[in-house]
């Protein structure tokens, strides 16, 4: 078996946040084949988890919170916290324990291990985000006294990932979209795409079909605490205003968020309901119409799509956004360019039955037999074993 490390931001069993779902089903499906020893170093979680065969976790300590230490360091301020002195301290014991022959450095931000592996031991980066690009892209939407500290940092990320990609033999990236900005910049590496895969239930025939009995209700599922994700919310409720409370469409926001920031936005946007840190989704998502991703701002993949798609939901979505999925606009998926212009089309399809049902269809029968984790972790285990 291949012994190898693998170093990510926070402990992937809590699998509380799409970033970590997405790891945690990497490194199940890795493990699951049985090619490889893994090592995760990570970050504590204040939450109960079971252990995973061939798997053996290092939780040095908890993430320490953000510090004024944060703006003097060369790292962007997430990977400053993450690679802390306890972190350190444990990645130096464990390089010199284990003689190690891969590493994975698991999002952009746990760039901070680089200096301390070896040279002579080969590198996968498996990318969340193209973070350069993404971390641009948000600070330019900044205001305020503190849009340049945004803008500092997008540098330092964009400064990282570079170095990172540089060293790296392996770049895996979560859509085509991704991929292709990578090789654009580091086109003598080898590239791996992996989607996510998914853990519910997919239904073997047809979805329940949409009815003029099912309410006429929109949903949008999701993380709401990172900035950006709280930009496109905002973003979206805004354009909706104009359109949303006129059509009669009640329209449910859901999922981890502050409840401060959702009872603010409920005065804001009195015809909207808001829900967060709810135990489950399946109540909200039974009995929809529509479900939702408005996220013009940010790249990666939206594990939210195959939870609408596997419970025969119609998609509604920013056409950026469908990266990584088999369905285009008006093909098994109803989309636009801009928030505006998604706003305005669910406002005109709501009632439009058949192209509903028409879309949810086309949408189940592609992404039913798509999605594998076991096909994730046999990729990597083809690329991280030795021949």
């Amino acid at each position: 078996m291949t012994r190898c490390l693998w170093i990510t931001r926070q402990e992937p069993r809590a699998a509380n946040a799409g970033d970590i779902i997405y790891s945690l089903g990497l490194l199940r499906a890795l493990a699951a084949t049985g090619r490889v020893e893994l090592t995760v170093l990570t970050h504590r979680d204040r939450v109960e988890v079971s252990e995973i065969e061939y798997i053996d976790f290092e939780l040095p300590c908890f993430m320490p919170p953000k510090s004024a230490s944060c703006m003097i360091s060369p790292l962007p301020a997430d990977a400053h916290r993450m690679g802390n002195p306890e972190m350190r301290r444990r990645l130096r014991e464990l390089i010199a324990a284990k003689n190690f022959q891969r590493v994975v450095i698991d999002q952009a931000a746990c760039s901070w291990a680089l200096d301390l592996i070896p040279g002579e031991i080969p590198v996968l980066y498996i990318a969340h985000n193209h973070e350069t690009a993404l971390r641009a892209e948000i600070a330019a939407g900044g205001r305020g006294p503190t849009a340049p500290l945004y803008r500092y940092d997008a540098w330092k990320y964009g400064r990282m990932e570079t170095k990172l990609c540089r060293r790296a033999k392996w770049i895996s990236a979560i859509t085509p979209r991704d991929e292709a900005a990578f090789r654009q910049k580091f086109p003598g590496k080898d590239y791996l795409q992996l989607t996510p895969g998914f853990e519910g239930p997919v239904p073997e025939g047809d979805a329940a079909e949409i009815t003029a009995e099912t309410p006429r209700k929109v949903v949008l599922g999701g993380t709401f605490e990172w900035l950006a994700k709280r930009r496109n919310l905002e973003a979206f409720l805004g354009d909706a205003a104009r359109h949303f409370p006129a059509a009669g469409i009640d329209f449910q926001i859901v999922g981890k968020a502050d409840p401060d920031h959702f009872a603010e936005l409920a005065k804001r946007y009195p015809w909207a309901k808001f829900d967060a840190n709810v135990p489950s989704m399946d109540p909200y998502l039974r009995g929809a119409r529509i479900g939702l991703i408005p996220e013009a701002l940010g790249g990666g993949f939206k594990l939210k799509a195959l939870d609408y798609i596997f419970r025969g939901l119609p998609l509604a979505s920013i056409e950026s956004a469908l990266s990584g999925l088999p369905v285009s606009a008006g093909d098994g998926a109803i989309a636009a360019h801009t928030t505006a212009g998604l706003a305005e089309k669910v406002a005109a399809v709501i009632d439009d039955l058949d192209q509903l049902n028409r879309h949810a269809r086309v949408a189940l029968d592609r992404c039913r037999g798509a999605f594998h984790w076991s096909d994730r972790g046999d990729a990597l285990a083809d690329c991280l074993c030795p021949a």
